[in-house]
């Protein structure tokens, strides 16, 4: 085939692609149209109610005015159990979902004598609160119009990051196929997002994985003001779908029952095959990204263009439609208008008031700004009830390495807890992975121990979809600098969900990652990952430094509602310490560092490998008269950091250094410096002192390595100057 030829293929020729009309399931009985089209108009009122009254809202209105129909389709297609996700320009998906689900299989909005149910009021009215920012919003104000997620309603997120549910969604599909339910997850988003690095990695996870999962695209012709053929270079973006090797749906988005249709279709086939299915639906957007302003007024679509899909407004076509074709009469379908309006009159009544002609707020719909800081992280009300303990306080039991406890307390935590699994590059390949960490999971339970696509961004996206319905997985990022491929999902959203979605989302997900400061490895693979994560509130970060710490810690993290990151220092792999006899259960709190040795003139406060080389120079420096008091911080995060016995101790030592096996800038000692100094000014002889490598990128070669990395002899040579 030439060159020619291959361009001038029509996307009929791709295997897999077919076209979805709605007449291919048979036609609309009177309660599906009645709904269908009470779900539309309730959208509408409700988008062009915000766009009317835009100055409410505080940040953009993003309307699917023009797209309802994909929405309200596409929910007519699923049932209650199954899960979505959106992005940015999410109201109609999640209206047509709560509401679907809201009420029962007898709801007929055609009805002479219809009254509607609270719960459905309910769920409308929750959804214009948080678009409103409001106390009432499913989120209380803090998701706003584009942060929208109802899990108990099968609204499991929306991302203001384009594409950022396309992976979420794939894991919460995870979850069923473990738990064997009859559910599938359905991942809107629009056009831009099908050149997102998070589109092909999530359809990646899905195929490889067998995940029964539809991916939609509500495909509004624009991305901003750049069309699809400008964006992709084609205009039907389903032909993807054979490159996946997966069926692709294209299908009008403009008529809901078409789209109703595709989607049953993909649902089948996704349950059936446990697989996924790539939907296009063809639609337009009337107005521009936001705002109530149309394409033509920024000069990027002509009044003619506009005028075309005006007419094809679902809108208008669906109730002359469903008229022409008898299923409903005139005073039916007037009365399903009529009760959409005034659901939305009614909820708006609820939200604010009309004052001289003007809505306003009243006041005593606001949040309290006291809660403001409130369910960044977990209460700890998961912990209630847990004895908590030292290693050392358990009887010693064999010696063991850091690797293999590693590995021990994952498949323990397995044992425990079915609801435990394992994502990551190669864990289920080499015996154990690259590192061996899975080796005992992998003799017990290989269905549980998922070796991924290289998709960091796709796999930790997942393991997001996954905790957010209930499950506990670990990832293992194998290196930490991988984690920038992966920063969207493990930076943007894991650690932001409880809070903007209300405090109140558990997010039950451990990270595992192991450093690889002086092998070699070069400027790419030599990162330390503290003070990455510690940017972003949401992260718990724990540093073990012993075997018997590892587990302890581990056995926290997997019982936290929190996402933990865990950091492996290479070194510290054949390091051999006792765990304590016949017990892998015990847990070590958060927040508690631990007086490795205790001293009278300098406190060093460090972790992980670094802390063993502090302890040996402590000892070297006890000959000279140096005193030196060691904590093993353990629990790196600021919402965990142990200020207590860190100020306890260098107040009565008099100085303070923080020793890390990290660059400069890479170093978290600077947040904790942060965190420490109104509490130690005036207290100290010296500024509190940062030991750390040299601030540049780690070099291959190993003399070049050698000269960077943090050295022994500038520890000595500061805690020496610290001393009295």
């Amino acid at each position: 085939m030439g060159k020619g030829q291959l361009e001038n293929r029509e996307w009929q020729e791709f295997p897999g692609i077919s076209r979805v009309d709605a007449n291919s399931g048979g036609g609309v009985d009177e309660r599906d149209a009645a709904v269908a089209l009470f779900q539309l108009a309730t959208i509408r009122h409700f988008e062009q109610w915000l766009l009317d009254n835009e100055e409410l809202v505080h940040g953009p209105v993003h309307s699917s005015i023009g797209q309802e129909a994909v929405a309200v389709g596409a929910v007519a297609g699923l049932k209650d159990q199954d899960f979505i996700t959106s992005t940015h320009r999410a109201h109609h998906h999640v209206l047509a979902k709560v509401m679907s689900y809201s009420v029962g299989a007898d709801f007929d909005p055609s009805s002479d004598d219809l009254e509607l149910p609270s719960e459905l009021t309910d769920v409308v009215y929750r959804t214009m609160a948080e678009i409103l920012g409001l106390r009432d919003g499913w989120a209380g104000g803090r998701g706003g119009s584009m942060h929208l997620s109802s899990p108990e309603f099968g609204v499991l997120a929306t991302s203001a990051i384009v594409g950022g549910g396309i992976p979420i969604a794939a894991g919460a599909a995870l979850a069923a196929k473990f738990r064997g339910e009859d559910s599938v997850s359905l991942a809107f988003f629009g056009d831009g997002a099908a050149s997102i690095g998070a589109f092909h990695e999530g359809m990646s996870m899905a195929k490889a994985c067998g995940l029964p999962t539809i991916f939609l695209i509500d495909n509004n012709l624009y991305s901003v003001a750049t069309t699809v053929m400008e964006t992709v270079g084609f205009e039907d973006i389903v032909i993807r779908a054979a490159g996946q090797n997966i069926p692709g749906l294209l299908v009008d988005g403009m008529d809901p029952m078409a789209v109703r249709e595709a989607v049953r279709i993909a649902r089948d086939h996704a349950i059936s095959t446990s697989s996924p299915v790539l939907i296009e639906a063809k639609a337009y957007r009337y107005f521009h990204q936001s705002g109530g302003l149309r394409g033509s007024a920024f000069r990027y679509r002509s009044e003619e263009e506009e005028d075309y899909w005006s007419e094809r407004d679902p809108i208008l076509t669906f109730p002359e439609q469903i008229l022409n074709q008898g299923v409903l009469g005139q005073e039916e379908v007037e009365r399903v208008l009529a009760a959409a309006e005034g659901l939305v009159a009614g909820v708006v009544g609820r939200c604010a008031e009309l004052v001289e002609g003007s809505w306003v707020i009243p006041g005593r719909h606001q949040p309290d700004v006291l809660t403001a800081e409130a369910g960044v992280v977990s209460d700890g009300r998961e912990f209630v009830g847990v004895g908590f303990v030292e290693p050392a306080d358990l009887p010693a039991g064999r010696e063991v390495a850091f690797g293999d406890a590693i590995s021990r307390v994952i498949h323990r935590t397995m044992e425990r807890d079915p609801e435990v699994f394992v994502l990551g590059e190669e864990v289920s390949h080499l015996r154990g992975g690259a590192y061996g960490s899975t080796r005992h999971a992998l003799r017990s339970f290989p269905d549980r121990v998922i070796s991924t696509p290289i998709a960091e961004n796709g796999f930790s996206g997942v393991a997001l979809g996954a905790a957010m319905v209930g499950m506990r997985p670990i990832v293992e990022i194998m290196f930490p600098d991988f984690a920038l491929e992966a920063a969207d999902q493990l930076l943007n959203h894991i650690p932001k969900t409880r809070y903007m979605f209300g405090g109140k989302h558990p997010v039950s997900l451990v990270v595992r990652t192991r450093t690889a400061q002086g092998r070699g490895y070069g400027p790419q693979h030599s990162s330390d990952p503290a003070a990455l994560f510690g940017l972003f509130p949401g992260w718990r970060i724990v540093a073990p430094s012993s075997p018997a710490d590892y587990v302890g810690l581990f056995n926290t993290a997997m019982l936290s509602e929190d996402p933990v990151l865990v950091i492996e220092h290479h070194l510290l792999w054949p390091m051999k310490g006792p765990l304590p006899e016949g017990d892998l259960d015990y847990m070590i709190p958060f927040g508690k560092a631990n007086t490795v040795k205790q001293g009278e003139h300098v406190t060093v406060a460090t972790w992980s490998h670094p802390l063993h080389r502090v302890l040996n120079i402590a000892v070297e420096l006890e000959e000279d008269g140096v005193s030196v008091e060691v904590l093993d911080l353990r629990t790196l995060d600021r919402s965990s950091l142990d200020t207590a016995l860190i100020v306890e101790s260098a107040r009565r030592t008099g100085a303070l250094a923080i020793v890390e096996d990290a660059t400069v800038s890479h170093s978290l000692g600077a947040q904790i410096v942060d965190r420490l100094q109104s509490d130690l000014f005036g207290n100290l002889r010296h500024p509190i002192t940062r030991v750390t490598g040299k601030d540049v990128p780690a070099p291959v070669s190993k003399v070049l390595e050698d000269s960077v990395r943090l050295k022994d002899e500038e520890i000595t040579e500061q805690l020496r100057y610290l001393a009295p």
